[in-house]
């Protein structure tokens, strides 16, 4: 079964390059591959910085982590 996902051209265009860099085959694969990815990132990464009271999204602990 196929379903249809819009998305963005940005992010159509990001999950094109995701998907050369790691030699998927679809842009199947490469969703699977960035939620696989996602789920192995423990819960405890996100969130505040205790310390600093910095509060971090998902998105920007991955910019950090690159």
């Amino acid at each position: 079964m196929t379903t249809t996902i819009a998305v963005s051209e940005s992010t159509r265009d990001k999950l094109r390059r995701i998907m050369k860099e790691e030699g998927a085959q679809s842009l199947d694969q490469t969703i699977n591959f960035l939620m696989e990815k996602a789920e192995r990132v423990p819960k405890s990464m996100f969130g505040a910085d205790k310390q600093r009271s910095i509060e971090l999204s998902g998105r920007e602990h991955e910019e950090f982590q690159r």
